[in-house]
C-alpha cells in the first residue's frame, strides 16, 4: 500500500503555500476563517486533477472557486506535491502545476486563456545500497514537452510529446513494459476519502433510488447498516472492539445490533422497474429503556459518532490512503476526546487521519507534529505551523503558571501575535517555501 508522508500545496484560494508533514493523525487547529477548509478542499483538488480525464482537468483549471483573488497570490500558478513510499524500501516524490485559466472580455464575448500544465516530475529513491538517492523518471519544464527514463539502464532524456491539458504520469500509464509502471498506476490509484457525510449523519439513513443497469432500479438504503452487519459476519474481532468502543464513548448505549429484513418472499414480474432488496437496520439497546429502538433515533452527535469510526474502519480495510474529518470534536464531549484519538489511531491500520478543529482542549492530546496551528497572516494567505519542539515545554509551563489550559493559552498567544507577529518565529516552525 501506498503510504502518503508529505502534502505541498501552493497556489489556490488562500493557500500561497501549505506543507503538511503528515503523521498517522494530524489536525489542523485554527479559529473559523483561517482556511481549515480550503486546505482540506485542495487535497481533494490536487488528486482529483491527478484521476480525471483531460477535459475534465481544463474545467478545473478554470474553476472560479479556486482561482485565488488574493493579491498576493493571483496569477500564481496551482502547484501540488506529493511524497510517500510504495513500500519500505522505496520512496516517492511526485508533482505538477499548471496556469489558471484567465477569463477576459473582448469584442467577442468572454474568452479564456492559460490553462495548461507547465511542470510534472517523478522521482524514486531505493533504500537499498551504500547511498541512497533520488533518481528523476519523468520531468517535464513546458507545456508541451516532456522527457521520462525508458528503461532500468538509460536516463529521464527520452522525449514526449503531450498535450498540455494532459499528465505525463497517466500517458505514461499506457506503457505497459515500463519498468516502474506499477508505481505509476499505484500513485493514480491513491484513494482520499472526505467524511463529508459527518455533518449530516441521517442522510445515510435514508432510501434512495439506485440504477444498477438498463432494466432495473433497486431501492438502497441503511449503508451503514449493511456495512455493520458484513462486518459483524466477516470480521467479528473488529465489530466487537467498535461495539465496546462505542459503549464506551456513549455509555448510555448498551448495544448496537445491525439487522436484516429480508426481501425474497416479496415477488415482482420481470417486466417490473424496480426489484426491492433486503433491507438492513441498526437497532439500540440504552440503559433506560426497555427495548431496542431504531438507532436514527438517537442524538446527531451519537450518529455521527459511528460514522466516524465506521468510515475509518471501512478506510482501514480498503487501503485508502487519507481520510479527511472536518471538525472532529463536534462529535464528542471533551472529556472523552483522549479516548476518541486512542480508539481512531487503533482502527487506521496503516490509513491516515487528517481532520479539522477549532478546539483549544485539542492540544493537550496530540504531539507536536502532529498539530499544525492557523497562524493570523498580513497577506490574508492560509498559514499552518507547528509549534517549535524547544517551545513545547515553555509554553506548558506559562499555561500552567497562569491557571490556563495549554490550549486556551495558544489561543490567547494567537491573539497577540496579531499585535506582536515576531511571536510567530519565537514560537513556531518556519514557514515552509
Amino acid at each position: 500500500m501506498v503510504a502518503l508522508k508529505k502534502i505541498t500545496i501552493k497556489g489556490i484560494a488562500n493557500i500561497g503555500s501549505v506543507v503538511l508533514d503528515l503523521q498517522q493523525i494530524t489536525a489542523l487547529l485554527a479559529p473559523n476563517n483561517y482556511g481549515k477548509s480550503n486546505v482540506l478542499s485542495a487535497i481533494e483538488f490536487g488528486i482529483g486533477f491527478i484521476q480525471q480525464l483531460p477535459e475534465v482537468r481544463q474545467k478545473m483549471m478554470g474553476l472560479e472557486s479556486c482561482i485565488s483573488v488574493n493579491k498576493f497570490i493571483a496569477g500564481k500558478p496551482f502547484e501540488f506535491e506529493i511524497e510517500g513510499s510504495f513500500d519500505e524500501n522505496t520512496e516517492f516524490q511526485y508533482g505538477y502545476s499548471f496556469i489558471w485559466k484567465r477569463y477576459r472580455k473582448t469584442e467577442d464575448g468572454i474568452v479564456d486563456t492559460g490553462g495548461s500544465i507547465i511542470n510534472e516530475f517523478l522521482k524514486i529513491k531505493s533504500k537499498i545500497g551504500e547511498k541512497p538517492k533520488f533518481t528523476t523518471l519523468v520531468s517535464r519544464n513546458a507545456p508541451n514537452v516532456a522527457k521520462y527514463m525508458p528503461s532500468q539502464t538509460g536516463r529521464c532524456d527520452k522525449e514526449l510529446a503531450i498535450d498540455d491539458k494532459e499528465l505525463v504520469l497517466n500517458k505514461l500509464s499506457n506503457y505497459d513494459d515500463l519498468f516502474y509502471h506499477h508505481y505509476i498506476q499505484a500513485i493514480r490509484n491513491i484513494r482520499i476519502v472526505d467524511a463529508d457525510y459527518l455533518s449530516d449523519p441521517v442522510e445515510y439513513f435514508a432510501i434512495k433510488m439506485v440504477v444498477k443497469d438498463e432494466k432495473h432500479k433497486y431501492l438502497s438504503g441503511g449503508q451503514i447498516a449493511a456495512y455493520l452487519y458484513n462486518l459483524k459476519k466477516k470480521a467479528p474481532d473488529t465489530y466487537a472492539t467498535l461495539l465496546s468502543a462505542i459503549t464506551v464513548l456513549i455509555p448510555a448505549i448498551e448495544s448496537i445490533e445491525p439487522i436484516v429484513i429480508s426481501a425474497n418472499n416479496l415477488k415482482v414480474d420481470d417486466d417490473a422497474p424496480y426489484e426491492f432488496p433486503d433491507q438492513y437496520e441498526l437497532v439500540v439497546k440504552e440503559k433506560y429503556n426497555n427495548q431496542q429502538t431504531r438507532f436514527q433515533y438517537l442524538s446527531t452527535g451519537s450518529m455521527k459518532l459511528l460514522y466516524l469510526l465506521t468510515t475509518i474502519i471501512r478506510a482501514a480495510h480498503e487501503s485508502v490512503q487519507l481520510l479527511l474529518v472536518e471538525e472532529l470534536e463536534n462529535s464528542i464531549h471533551p472529556s472523552l476526546l483522549r479516548t476518541l484519538l486512542d480508539v481512531i489511531a487503533m482502527f487506521l491500520g496503516d490509513t491516515k487521519l487528517l481532520f479539522t478543529s477549532h478546539s483549544p482542549n485539542l492540544v493537550r492530546h496530540l504531539a507536536a507534529p502532529q498539530l499544525y496551528v492557523g497562524l493570523p497572516s498580513s497577506k490574508g494567505e492560509v498559514d499552518f505551523r507547528t509549534i517549535r519542539p524547544s517551545k513545547v515545554n515553555a509554553v506548558l509551563q506559562i499555561a500552567g503558571a497562569g491557571e490556563m489550559a495549554i490550549g486556551e493559552y495558544l489561543f490567547e498567544l494567537l491573539q497577540d501575535t496579531e499585535s506582536d507577529p515576531s511571536l510567530i518565529d519565537v514560537y513556531f516552525t518556519p514557514k515552509k517555501a
